[in-house]
């Protein structure tokens, strides 16, 4: 059960917007912080890191992620009814061999060197999701939590991000010496930060370990007002930033949609438009920016010209492979064309073409459904997620993207449901395909990922099931296929399908509750272990 939130104010809201980071005091007593520090050092000595089990191995950290602070936090960021993604993991850094300790760090460098046993990346990255790749999102659709249980000085090796980043679709080494370092990290603290933001880990040169745990949150409704404390009047910048780059058009497109304000296109004339266009995807982090929240606002006299440029890449193979460079120092930085987007399925860019669409609203809307009719793979890709940026305006393109479901490609049916999550409406014409999706093998999406382990139709069901809890459908209507869910092999889909199963609603009658309740006692994880005994 979560507390009274403390929500964020106006000031913090554009911080995060131009930063991707903020450093909050969870408020959690210390002895909490102690247990937790004891239990994780315990279980990553005595038995193996528990990944997504952490939470439930660990239980005291429920109380991080219900304080105040951190609840108040979320939905100041992403709305009420935000939701706690399956995965979580426990990053442990570790002490560096006693000769390498006197190492000299600036903090920005890339790549130093960890201690042995460290599950801590410490070169310059941007998360890939879990299991399979979704978009990089301008607006924020899902947010982390970096906890820390313990004091920790920068030898102790901190997370460091670079503020501002989380806006690029790629890094650049130029980029490294904007990081953001603490100095000290009080037990307690967790980092609030933007899902794409860059961040690594830096070497441990203490004798201590150093854990941190990360959550990742996800958003289920689009903002219709501003979810934070404050007047939330015009944007203006924050009284101070980190990143390199001032992005105020961007930033203004932002916090205008996270506080529900209406778009209102602005007169620009054809030269505009022509130089706009020229900076889109290129290496010009600043140019290419400005020119998508220009072009969006620019209105209907820049479709043509957006449709015309993303056509262009119709015809292309699409690279089902990264475009960085792969050496062990350098890993994810990016190399080759920028124009060149290939899919991903650690997280996928889109055309620049596709964001400024998506972000003109409903204007572009039909266009896009014309798009989505297109018989090229990335066309009908960029299409779908544009709709979903124009949000609920786009309910009227929910039949044409239905269509797409059936696709032998898993990655279009993802992006699809997802657009269909970010709509949010007009859900109900796509739940006959959905049902289909969560109860019916489909062979053409069973295809190994190119993440070991992984297949495309796992990351279809969870978007569908994603897709449901964003939507104006009564959860009671659709218990029976939740229910059905609980069998699926994969735990990240019948996690989201516990999560719709256990929302609060109208009525006492509750099946699926029931069912809910059933799969939870059988999955009870048993803490016996907790205080190094075995009893039997």
């Amino acid at each position: 059960m979560k507390n009274d939130s403390h929500r964020l104010d106006d000031e913090q809201v554009r911080r995060f917007i131009c930063d991707g980071v903020l450093v909050l005091d969870s408020g959690v007593e210390p002895e909490i912080n102690q247990k937790i520090y004891d239990k994780i050092q315990w279980s990553n000595t005595h038995e193996f890191n528990m990944g997504n089990n952490v939470l439930p191995r660990v239980a005291e950290l429920q109380q991080v992620l219900d304080s105040p602070v951190i609840h108040g936090a979320m939905e100041s960021i992403l709305g009420h009814g935000y939701i706690l993604h399956p995965h979580r993991f426990m990053h442990p850094s570790e002490p560096l061999d006693e000769a390498e300790r006197n190492l000299a760090l600036k903090g920005d460098e890339h790549a130093p060197p960890m201690g042995e046993g460290s599950h801590a990346q410490s070169n310059w990255h941007q998360d890939g999701h879990c299991p399979l790749g979704r978009a990089r999102y301008h607006v924020p659709r899902f947010a982390m939590i970096l906890y820390f249980p313990q004091d920790t000085p920068v030898e102790r090796g901190p997370t460091r991000v670079i503020p501002g980043t989380q806006l690029q679709p790629y890094l650049h080494h130029d980029d490294f010496p904007y990081a953001f370092v603490c100095d000290h990290i009080k037990a307690g603290t967790c980092f609030l930060i933007a899902w794409d933001i860059a961040h690594a880990s830096l070497s441990n040169r203490t004798d201590e370990s150093r854990y941190m745990l990360k959550f990742i949150f996800m958003r289920t409704s689009n903002p219709v007002a501003p979810g934070w404390d404050g007047e939330a009047g015009a944007w203006q910048p924050p009284r101070e930033r980190l990143g390199r780059y001032n992005h105020d058009k961007v930033w203004s497109y932002i916090w205008d949609w996270m506080r529900g304000a209406p778009r209102i296109a602005n007169q620009a004339s054809a030269n505009d438009i022509q130089r706009w266009m020229a900076a889109l995807n290129t290496f010009n982090q600043k140019a290419r920016l400005e020119a998508i929240y220009e072009l969006a606002g620019a209105g209907a006299d820049a479709i043509e010209p957006l449709k015309e440029s993303l056509l262009q890449y119709a015809g292309k193979e699409l690279e089902f492979v990264v475009p960085y460079s792969r050496e062990e120092t350098d890993g994810f930085i990016c190399e080759g064309d920028p124009n060149v987007r290939r899919w991903s399925d650690r997280a996928y860019t889109l055309q620049d073409e596709a964001y400024a669409l998506g972000a003109m609203g409903e204007v572009a809307i039909d266009t896009l459904i014309d798009l989505l009719k297109h018989d090229d793979l990335w066309i009908e890709i960029n299409a779908a997620f544009a709709l979903g940026e124009v949000g609920i305006p786009a309910a009227r393109a929910m039949p044409a993207l239905v269509e797409l479901l059936t696709c032998e490609h898993s990655q279009v049916a993802r992006v699809v449901l997802d657009g269909m999550a970010a709509i949010g409406t007009n859900t109900r014409v796509a739940l006959p395909a959905i049902r289909k999706i969560l109860t019916v093998n489909n062979p053409d999406w069973q295809e190994p990922s190119s993440r070991a382990g992984w297949i495309g139709e796992t990351q279809v069901r969870f978007n569908a099931i994603y897709a449901l809890l964003s939507s104006d459908i009564p959860m009671d209507e659709i218990d029976d296929v939740l229910v059905a869910c609980l069998d699926d092999p994969y735990g990240y889909v019948h996690s989201l399908a516990v999560e719709a199963l256990t929302r609060e609603r109208s009525g006492e009658d509750r099946p699926g509750l029931r069912h809910a309740l059933h799969y939870l006692k059988t999955h009870r994880w048993d803490h016996t272990l907790a205080n190094g005994q075995r009893v039997f």
